[in-house]
């Protein structure tokens, strides 16, 4: 007689993980950490500045927060897809430049320039994603060169020129006192809220977001499985040059005007924001809402900063600690192309 014990099927569920293990899953799971730093800064800016508490000084701070995440929106994809894009000061710069020098210096319609942008940082991202893709050329390498190539370029163009300013009609969408549809909200933030709506949409309920996840968890099995790595490489870097121009049209808009370094504060707070909001590199739990969140914990700490008048140093090793909390705690998760 048999009298062994039945083996479980394979319907069976995995248990959950209990204790310090189950606590670290829901953190990695769920961006319980980034709210819980979010609330303490916040705390801390209200504490030791209380005049931050009236409506201009709110909605300014929404409105770095709204570029900062704009900026890093093409980023928090390519760092899903496993990549880097460090052409993001170049395309911020051309559409800087498309803004004040052709909308306005040159007359240009502002749809015109808005698809001039779309169509030379979505192309040139394009062309990025494909060559590091096709003839597996390291994104890091390639789109350095190809922003400072973007930079070089707008500047002999604009021959050194930074004296236009954006047309009324796109300042009028950064106006600390702009409305929208009667609302004290200026459009720039509601852009960027519909923005990570659609974004969470696509990630999240759609095949193509899907196909993203898979590919930045794992290429090779990825193309096994019918994929088309390379379009997925190719659209996501074309989007990632698209979202930087257009950040850098509103940020030229909100500051009036544009120079040769407008682009470069951007390149590492992006990256930052995005990993501080948890999203790493070929990650199967990132997104876009994490990298909001990261925007804001970043954007409330530059402000606690300058508020205190603190020293370069002392910014420098609050940035540091909270980087490194963060990211200790994501970057230790086993990589996913390492669990097949």
């Amino acid at each position: 007689m048999n009298t062994r014990p039945p083996t479980a099927t394979v319907n069976t569920p995995l248990p959950s993980p209990r204790g310090i293990a189950g606590f670290r899953t829901a953190l990695l799971r769920l961006p319980i950490l980034q709210i819980a730093v979010l609330t303490v800064l916040a705390a801390w800016l209200v504490a030791t500045v209380p005049s931050i508490l009236n409506p201009v000084s709110i909605v300014s701070i929404l409105m770095l927060v709204s570029l900062l995440a704009l900026a890093a929106m093409g980023q928090t994809l390519v760092v899903i897809l496993g990549g880097l894009d460090l052409a993001i000061p170049g395309y911020i710069i051309v559409g800087s430049f498309v803004a004040s020098n052709l909308a306005t210096g040159a007359g240009w319609p502002l749809p015109l320039a808005l698809l001039t942008t779309v169509a030379v940082c979505g192309g040139v991202g394009a062309f990025v994603g494909f060559v590091s893709h096709r003839y597996e050329v390291q994104p890091l390498v390639l789109t350095l060169g190809v922003s400072a190539a973007l930079t070089g370029g707008t500047l002999f163009i604009a021959n050194a020129d930074y004296s236009s300013a954006p047309p009324d009609a796109l300042r009028s969408l950064t106006g600390i006192t702009s409305t929208t549809f009667g609302l004290p909200v200026p459009p720039l933030i509601l852009i960027v809220v519909v923005a990570a709506v659609l974004v969470w949409l696509f990630l999240a309920r759609t095949v193509n977001g899907r196909r993203l996840y898979a590919t930045g968890a794992n290429r090779r099995a990825a193309g096994l499985a019918r994929i088309s790595t390379g379009t997925v490489w190719t659209g996501v870097f074309a989007m990632s040059g698209v979202t930087a121009g257009i950040a850098g049209m509103l940020l030229a808009s909100f500051s009036s005007g544009w120079n040769a370094t407008s682009g470069d504060p951007y390149l590492f707070t992006g990256l930052a924001a995005v990993l501080l909001g948890g999203t790493t590199f070929g990650s199967i739990r990132g997104s876009y809402t994490r990298t909001v969140l990261g925007a804001t914990i970043l954007t409330l700490l530059s402000t606690i900063v300058v508020s205190n008048g603190m020293s370069d140093g002392q910014s420098r090793i609050i940035y540091g600690l909270v980087i490194i909390g963060v990211v200790a705690l994501y970057g230790r998760d086993r990589h996913v192309r390492d669990r097949f």
